[in-house]
């Protein structure tokens, strides 16, 4: 018998013996790798919270900008920022596959806030035909008529460039979710009649809390959220009710949708008693910027 013929007869079977083993240590390194993987996204997701709350809880506080009260937006010091400067680096990484609606909610309506300011640092100037240079008044400054600022590219999430429009049009109607309309309390375009900036994050775990919060905050503004005038039985409204009425259709309209969010009781009843011959006005909406935009002509 020949020495070849004795190495296959034994190789063979032990070959056989051992294919199980090696493809039992094969997946469970894939498997190693994919909880590897998924648990880093989670990790860099966390951190990309934890970054946007730095930043807010250091650069926005309460103050006043033409009579109005509001949460003031620090622009200089948030442009200097490398906590911004991570945070806006780590939404290019952020994975969204999978996202429950807390998630979407938490994480765009944070990302919105954050590309509104961004806008505001990169573009803080503005040039006349004169070759004149000023700081921008207003968000509305930054592109053309053919170009809004809202149509630009204003920051790269999950790998793909977002406008704000973006952003917001998906909160409106996100993939497999209800539209939350509480979240025209929660994004902020950068301008004085928007509703506040939030000093924290929004978070998946704390979401109601803090939408129900910022919807309460906005409409006890009587400057910019809503006035309630009995002896002329007018009700005074942010144009953010009118120009997006449809989105509060689900609620039984935009009376019954702010209805649970008023801080005055009595306010609540006199609007739910005469709220089929109330007045409804709206304040004017000012567009000026909700901070000094950090312009270094």
């Amino acid at each position: 018998v020949s020495t070849t013929f004795i190495m296959q007869r034994l190789v063979v079977p032990l070959l056989f013996l051992l294919l199980p083993l090696v493809c039992q240590c094969a997946s469970g390194a894939v498997m190693m790798s994919t909880a590897a993987s998924s648990e880093h996204a989670d990790l860099h997701l966390k951190s990309s919270y934890d970054l946007w709350d730095s930043v807010v809880s250091k650069y926005v506080s309460s103050g006043e900008r033409e009579g109005i009260e509001l949460n003031v937006i620090d622009y200089e010091g948030i442009s200097k920022d490398a906590d911004f400067a991570a945070y806006i680096a780590s939404l290019a990484k952020v994975n969204t596959t999978g996202f429950n609606r807390s998630e979407v909610y938490a994480f765009f309506m944070n990302v919105y806030n954050a590309l509104a300011i961004k806008m505001i640092i990169d573009h803080p100037c503005h040039t006349s035909i004169f070759g004149h240079c000023s700081p921008i008044k207003s968000i509305k400054d930054i592109g053309s008529l053919l170009h809004p600022v809202w149509k630009m590219t204003a920051g790269v999430v999950a790998g793909k460039n977002w406008s704000l429009d973006d952003v917001e049009n998906y909160l409106r109607s996100p993939p497999a979710f209800k539209e939350d309309s509480r979240l025209h309390a929660c994004i902020v375009c950068a301008s004085i009649s928007c509703p506040n900036v939030r000093t924290e994050a929004y978070r998946p775990g704390r979401l109601d809390q803090q939408m129900d919060s910022q919807v309460s905050e906005f409409l006890a503004n009587n400057m910019k959220g809503l006035s309630l005038d009995k002896s002329s039985n007018t009700l005074t409204l942010s144009p953010i009710f009118q120009w997006f009425k449809a989105d509060f259709d689900s609620y039984g309209g935009v009376l019954a949708f702010i209805l649970p969010h008023l801080s005055s009781a009595e306010d609540a009843q006199y609007i739910r008693t005469h709220q089929h011959n109330l007045t409804i006005s709206y304040f004017g909406y000012d567009w000026n910027a909700n901070g000094d935009p950090p312009c270094k002509c």
